[in-house]
């Protein structure tokens, strides 16, 4: 459904399968969010036991990342712990506390009792979860978790070409036409002014477009000489076809008036 989900928890994981596999994907809608079944998250092969002997413990952070080309619309996780502040986006930025829902009845024979989570994410683009689970224990039990995700219109523009330095394009253009330069310099110039109009590719694997030989810069400037020689006959021809004009007009005027006299 989308690529493989990083996991991370910063602490030491005591039993369990791969952190990896804690979590499941399920593409779902932007308008409707519709909390799934419990055997869908909850899951012997998720289940992972998380340990810590300090004294008190420290939050037991768990973070999610899947590649940008999916965003995360929500998540449902079934953890051991009463409350979980959200975190969001690669700043990590604080979007809410939670109390889960308790999915057993207290029992005192029960040490660790589940706790259910469904929280929706209202924001645009969000790769990158963590969950800060908050407990006195120095134990956590996860029993699964579910990412609701869908396609991240903020995942184009993450990759897209760096914006064009505009400054450093006309350093290049001033320098180029100050003073007559060799043809390698002239290529070399033409191949920074060519990488800065390009940016940065989007594919890491594609190749540069080859500089213009020598060869080409000077059948461009022969191509160019030419046009301004053609520019200025056109030019010169037209002055003279005014002049021929004025003067026959200026040969008629004096012929009236020689006329008249």
């Amino acid at each position: 459904m989308c690529d493989k989900v990083t996991a991370h928890c910063n602490w030491p994981q005591a039993a369990g399968n791969e952190l990896s596999q804690l979590v499941a994907t399920r593409l779902s809608d932007d308008d409707v969010f519709v909390k799934p079944d419990l055997d869908d998250v909850v899951n012997e092969d998720r289940a992972v036991l998380f340990t810590n002997g300090d004294d008190p413990p420290p939050a037991c952070e768990l973070r999610f990342q899947i590649t940008p080309r999916f965003k995360i619309g929500a998540i449902t996780l079934v953890c051991s712990a009463p409350k979980v502040e959200l975190f969001i986006g690669t700043s990590q930025e604080y979007l809410e506390t939670i109390y889960g829902i308790c999915i057993e009845d207290e029992d005192a024979e029960v040490p660790v009792r589940p706790y259910r989570y469904d929280m929706e994410i209202d924001r645009s683009g969000i790769a990158d979860i963590n969950l800060k689970m908050l407990t006195s224990a120095n134990e956590i039990c996860v029993y699964g978790a579910m990412l609701h995700i869908g396609p991240n219109p903020n995942g184009i523009t993450t990759q897209l070409p760096r914006p064009v330095d505009l400054q450093r394009i006309q350093e290049l253009l001033q320098k180029g036409g100050s003073s007559p330069t060799k043809e390698n310099d002239q290529v070399e110039k033409l191949q920074q002014f060519m990488t800065l109009m390009k940016g940065c590719s989007t594919h890491t694997d594609s190749k540069p477009e080859a500089a213009a030989p020598p060869s080409d810069l000077s059948t461009i400037k022969d191509l160019v000489d030419k046009r301004f020689l053609q520019l200025n006959q056109l030019i010169t021809k037209r002055l003279n076809d005014f002049e021929a004009s004025q003067t026959e007009k200026l040969d008629k005027i004096i012929s009236l008036l020689e006329k008249k006299n």
